[in-house]
């Protein structure tokens, strides 16, 4: 089969042509990287931006989908050259950060609701599913023409929700590569870092092929990574013992698991499943060379001035914002602008205290209490005065120290937020909803638990629960075990799960 109106061009970037419009999803074609120029597009494909250019300003209408605000997704640069005439599609948040950064740069945007569909032409509707619960703002878009459907969920995690689309999928494509900063960030042994890695891209692994198996579409389509990291360590390009993997171990996995569905797309390539690409392969110390060639460093040419006293009125700044919500016993997070991690050193010569418990800066911490270190360099601190916090984060130029490891909500949503958006991030995560229901394992037993994730509010009630009675999150794979409370022992989190007599409540 071959559909020349669907069109690969990347990363996450789809194009679907009409007689009357075209829709490109999430347009990346930058050659400064993504995230301070940490991230790159593999394989490349700021080549074809001219090409890309040329087909929407040809178009009658064109309308391009931003899934949510990371720069892998949202390419401001790329957006700046579409034609005026342009409309960006983006989901409606709560937050109008966003929104009023795409407003900043087109004057046509318009925001779609969760779950309604849009009616582009009589050729053309789409419909969004979006994730808006605490730092969690994403979407995936349902596409359906006179021909096809297609859903491409990226890299959002609505693993839950998926057995309520009702509608045939001809199409569907997600993210099957890692995009985090744990635990490639981490102080962690390699073999911990291997060990770490291997669990979470399986559990990714799990999910794609639960997916698959609710949706049933005709074509999967992989895509929404792997990123390859030029100027950092390139171990991180290699796609070995971390969570960056590429299609060939994507495809031993899908091999393994009769996926036989499976068309990986080079950007560029018009839908064609008579066409088998050979399966790319992780790149090579001599490729990531030869690709340096034609993209910047970036973050080589920022400027910076370091002030301490301004980035502690930052600090002060996004303390007061949440001086109403309470916290008991977070740990304290620790700037390290010296580069070198020592917990000998208590003083505050060349590090801040953030207690976001008590919502103040300390003068020194005892090393014996709990803590997350960020060590980095005066450049990295020096632009959270003036760049979004999550993007510092997710330049990968730190090393996190955690003590103990133990992954904690609060802290996450308190490094990752933006200023505008803190208090309401750690509000609507606080106020997840409480709605219990009852779940039954294997053996017919029943147990009462929170319906709804305390990570970021994924529905349980059609979770997975194994013969040892641990329910698996469908969205980051959490494990809380029923027989003790509900508790997911890796963060300390719980589903507050209890024995049950009630009949089990069909969701």
């Amino acid at each position: 089969m071959i559909d020349k109106n669907i069109r690969f061009w990347g990363h996450n970037c789809f194009s679907i042509q009409s007689k009357k419009s075209i829709l490109v999803t999430d347009p990346w074609f930058s050659n400064t990287g993504a995230f301070l120029g940490s991230w790159f597009q593999y394989p490349k494909n700021h080549h074809l931006r001219s090409e890309i250019l040329k087909l929407i300003s040809e178009s009658q209408r064109a309308y391009i989908y931003i899934s949510h605000e990371h720069e892998d997704h949202y390419d401001q640069e790329f957006i700046s050259s579409l034609p005026s005439s342009s409309e960006l599609l983006i989901p409606n948040y709560r937050d109008k950060t966003f929104l009023n950064q795409c407003k900043k740069i087109s004057k046509n945007v318009l925001e779609i609701s969760d779950n309604v569909s849009y009616s582009i032409n009589d050729e053309l509707s789409i419909r969004l599913f979006v994730a808006d619960i605490g730092m969690n703002h994403d979407s995936a878009i349902f596409i359906k023409t006179k021909n096809f459907t297609f859903l491409n969920q990226n890299d959002c995690k609505i693993f839950d929700r998926l057995e309520y689309i009702e509608e045939k999928i001809d199409y569907y494509s997600v993210q099957f590569s890692g995009a985090a900063w744990h635990p490639s960030s981490f102080d962690f042994p390699e073999d911990r870092k291997k060990l770490i890695s291997k669990k979470k891209i399986q559990i990714k692994f799990d999910n794609i092929l639960s997916a698959l198996t609710i949706l049933k579409p005709k074509y999967f389509l992989p895509a929404a990574g792997p990123a390859i990291f030029p100027f950092l360590d390139k171990k991180l390009s290699f796609g070995k013992n971390n969570i960056f993997i590429h299609q060939d171990n994507f495809n031993k996995f899908a091999i393994e698991n009769n996926i036989n569905n499976s068309i990986y797309l080079r950007p560029g390539d018009a839908f064609n499943s008579n066409k088998k690409n050979p399966i790319m392969p992780p790149s090579t110390e001599a490729e990531i060379e030869e690709y340096k060639k034609d993209i910047i460093n970036y973050w080589e040419s920022i400027e910076y001035n370091f002030d301490r006293l301004e980035l502690e009125k930052i600090i002060a700044i996004r303390l007061e914002e949440i001086i109403d919500i309470e916290f008991t016993n977070l740990p304290i997070i620790i700037f390290n602008f010296g580069s070198k991690f020592d917990d000998t050193d208590q003083s505050n010569k060349t590090k801040i205290f953030i207690d976001v418990s008590s919502k103040r800066i300390l003068s020194s911490f005892n090393y014996e209490f709990d803590y997350q270190e960020i060590v980095a360099d005066e450049k990295y601190f020096s632009l959270m005065c003036t760049e979004r916090w999550q993007n510092i984060i997710l330049s990968f130029r730190a090393t996190v120290v955690r003590r103990p490891d133990t992954f904690n909500n609060n802290t996450n949503i308190f490094l990752f937020s933006d200023v505008s958006n803190i208090y309401d991030n750690f509000f609507y995560t606080i106020k997840i909803s409480k709605e219990r229901l009852v779940v039954q394992n294997s053996l017919g037993q029943d147990f009462e638990i929170d319906r709804f994730c305390p990570h970021q509010g994924a529905d349980l009630c059609n979770a997975q629960i194994s013969n040892e009675n641990i329910l698996t999150c469908p969205r980051h794979g959490w494990k809380f075990d029923l027989s003790n409370n509900g508790l997911d022992m890796k963060s300390g989190m719980s589903i507050n799960s209890s024995s049950s007599s009630k009949i089990k409540i069909n969701s």
